[in-house]
């Protein structure tokens, strides 16, 4: 366009230059909304005549509906429990705030009167029971068709109350809110990680307690007809259980307190374990049950290192006894006077280094896949991290029973959903939600006849990758 040497001719050559881009594409026939040869610009003038009513997240709606009909959950037939679950997912918050939330972001509107008639709805039409069946034929249909394998673990979730009832109670807080009352949750969950049933319990049940009972519900409510095995960790370990569970003729395996075996056992372990990264020892304890034992170098480690550090806090506590508020393992009353190392307990702790016990009946398992399958605890683990943290299922406002298991039923829908996606692709659910929520829909209105259009922002290539997912028609 030529040369400047001053800042205002600088000036007039950009705008020289706008002008002539402008005019070749005019003559080209391609027109723009801002044409420099218009004082005010027709997008200006545009946007005088009309109002942006909404921006929402109707892709992120739309990809999690999706999926909650893939599993199956749209035989349930109730609009505002699959909007509650999907809201759960989205940004989990109380019932009040979620009924904003559906109308905001997702233009979904419920009384907040219809929203507390779903949850008895979810108890009055036993919910659970057809959720749970969805899920396992889900599972069989189109993940595994053998569930040959189930792990069950335990959590406490608290309430924002000091009050106890029948059913919230004081009990051991695994949230550490040992000051309010809690419910005790059971979840089992396939070797995908597909949560496939939950239990409900009082937030006093100690929580050996659980498994029989939720082991029963489980198979009385699904009809499971596989052999499958049950993985539960130490917690759960106790002749009464291991004898219960023999009685109704179910497979598992637990972690087994190898410092609890009686003396003669504990002297057989010992002798019979060749301290070699990846050893193994099998012992038969009755017809019905076996006791596995392996060795691990990267475990010993970690055992030797916490063994002296309980030994240094021990000589210290002797010397500072004032420091001293509970029983400590690894002290034993010397006299009345004060306390002094329990060697006994210390060299069984030694010994005990980089061992792991396992109690099976499961017995034409090879040794190599108990420990495999115990090592997959994990899956329940993570399912119950996400809860709390991801859907948020703590702390509960509800103080009605049936209020209570309806949310807990939403957060287990929910976890199901979201561990479907993390398993299809292979993206965490927090990262899907928020990639997904990027992408809004513009809601406009004409101010003078009041029609609507509506366009969505631009697709991203993260949220077009996880738009190939499903088989909807994205263009609006």
């Amino acid at each position: 366009m030529g040369t400047a040497q001053t800042t205002a001719e600088i000036d007039w050559l950009l705008n020289a230059a706008r002008k002539f881009i402008d005019s070749q594409r005019i003559k080209s026939g391609v027109i723009s909304f801002f044409d420099t040869r218009f004082e005010q610009s027709e997008l200006e003038k545009l946007l005088e005549s009309i109002s942006f009513v909404a921006v929402l997240d109707t892709v992120t709606y739309r990809f999690l509906q999706y999926f909650y009909q893939i599993i199956g959950f749209g035989r349930i037939r109730n609009d505002c429990f699959k909007d509650l679950v999907i809201a759960r997912i989205v940004e989990p918050v109380s019932k009040r705030q979620t009924k904003d939330l559906l109308e905001v972001r997702f233009d979904r509107k419920y009384p907040l009167n219809k929203i507390y008639q779903t949850l008895r709805s979810v108890s009055d039409n036993n919910y659970q029971d057809k959720i749970e069946q969805i899920v396992y034929r889900f599972v069989k249909n189109h993940i595994s068709r053998n569930i040959n394998v189930l792990f069950f673990d335990v959590t406490t979730l608290y309430f924002e109350a000091f009050d106890e009832d029948d059913f919230r109670r004081y009990g051991f807080s695994k949230d550490n809110k040992h000051n309010q009352p809690q419910i005790v949750i059971g979840l089992t969950v396939t070797t995908d990680g597909i949560p496939l049933s939950v239990s409900i319990f009082e937030g006093s049940k100690f929580e050996g307690h659980t498994i029989i009972p939720a082991m029963s519900a489980l198979t009385n409510r699904l009809r499971l007809d596989e052999d499958f095995v049950v993985v539960a960790d130490s917690a759960m370990l106790s002749q009464k259980n291991i004898g219960l569970l023999e009685d109704k003729k179910l497979k598992y395996i637990v972690g087994a307190r190898l410092g609890s075996l009686s003396r003669k056992l504990f002297r057989e372990v010992i002798t019979s374990m060749k301290k070699i990264d990846g050893e193994t020892v099998r012992i038969n304890l009755n017809q019905e049950r076996t006791l596995i034992v392996s060795y691990s170098e990267k475990r010993a480690g970690k055992d030797r290192h916490d063994r002296e550090k309980q030994i240094k806090k021990a000589k210290y506590l002797i010397t500072n006894p004032s420091g001293f508020m509970n029983r400590y393992k690894f002290l034993t009353s010397k006299d009345k006077k004060g306390f002094c190392l329990n060697e006994e307990i210390i060299e069984k702790a030694r010994q005990l280094e980089g061992l792991k016990g396992y109690i099976t009946n499961a017995a034409k398992l090879p040794s190599d896949e108990i420990i495999k399958r115990y090592s997959e605890l994990w899956q329940v683990e993570k399912a119950f991290r996400m809860s709390k943290s991801d859907l948020k299922a703590r702390p509960i406002f509800h103080t009605l029973k049936q209020s209570i298991e309806a949310h807990i039923l939403i957060v287990f829908t929910a976890l199901t959903i979201s561990r479907y996606i993390e398993f299809t692709t292979k993206t965490s659910i927090h990262t899907v939600v928020k990639t997904l929520s990027r992408i809004k829909e513009i809601v406009a209105e004409d101010n003078v006849s009041g029609q609507r259009a509506r366009k969505l922002t631009n697709l991203t290539t993260e949220a077009k990758q996880l738009l190939e997912y499903t088989k909807i028609n994205w263009v609006i």
